[in-house]
């Protein structure tokens, strides 16, 4: 059993991580006070504020860091750049730095974003990211950032689905809330990705960790 520290426990990635190990290992969340009565232990605290890193690595004392947390709401980061670049790049790299001082394995969670979906076919870990807005540049800053700190930490680009808190976090919650009420949406011809369930991701991650792997990957959700 091992003790591994959740960044962005509320979140969509981080919730369904926790309960998907929380049997088998040792759960720490860390949480800026939306989650209450959670079956494992939190530490509220926010990255933000000088010393946060430090002291909740040196609070909760784990064997693995997973990192969720993220501002990923588009809108939110091209109107809050500097703010999103705190929080998507130094953020994650301060993590990298204090994980790599103190022998903690981390996991940082990035996403496919990163790539402008020109290509026409799979993107591999080798292919040029291209990243079109905020959110991408500061996921892709934050990849360089995090590798550049620990060569030894998993940087792993994801696109999810599941069931978050809220119910409103995920596109498939987004299509699935709205046609069960009978409400018409608008969907895309032009999009393609392979999103895993987060619960598969949570499972996948976790055997990376203990596989001890390193670098850049690609989690897909692919029906073979």
């Amino acid at each position: 059993m091992a003790r591994i520290l959740i960044t962005g426990v509320s979140g969509l990635l981080g919730i369904n991580l926790a309960q998907e190990t929380m049997n088998a290992h040792d759960i720490v969340g860390v949480d800026r006070g939306k989650l209450v009565n959670a079956p494992f232990k939190i530490l509220y605290g926010d990255f933000l504020n000088p010393g946060t890193v430090d002291s909740v690595l040196d609070s909760a004392q784990p064997e693995w860091l997973i990192n969720c947390a993220a501002m990923a709401d588009l809108d939110v980061c091209e109107d809050h750049p500097e703010l999103a670049r705190r929080l998507n790049t130094n953020v994650p790299a301060q993590m990298a730095k204090a994980c790599k001082a103190r022998n903690i394995s981390f996991i940082h969670i990035s996403t496919d974003a990163v790539f402008d979906g020109k290509l026409n076919s799979f993107y591999k870990e080798e292919d040029e990211p291209n990243p079109l807005g905020v959110y991408a540049q500061t996921k892709l800053d934050g990849e360089r950032a995090v590798l550049g700190e620990n060569t030894n930490a998993i940087v792993a680009r994801v696109n999810f689905y599941g069931w978050s808190l809220t119910g409103k976090r995920g596109l498939a919650e987004f299509f699935f809330h709205n046609l069960t009420h009978n409400k018409g949406i608008s969907g895309f011809t032009d999009v393609k990705f392979c999103p895993m369930l987060a619960n598969d991701t949570a499972r996948t991650l976790i055997k990376m960790l203990k596989k001890g792997l390193s670098g850049l990957y690609h989690l897909v959700g692919l029906r073979l």
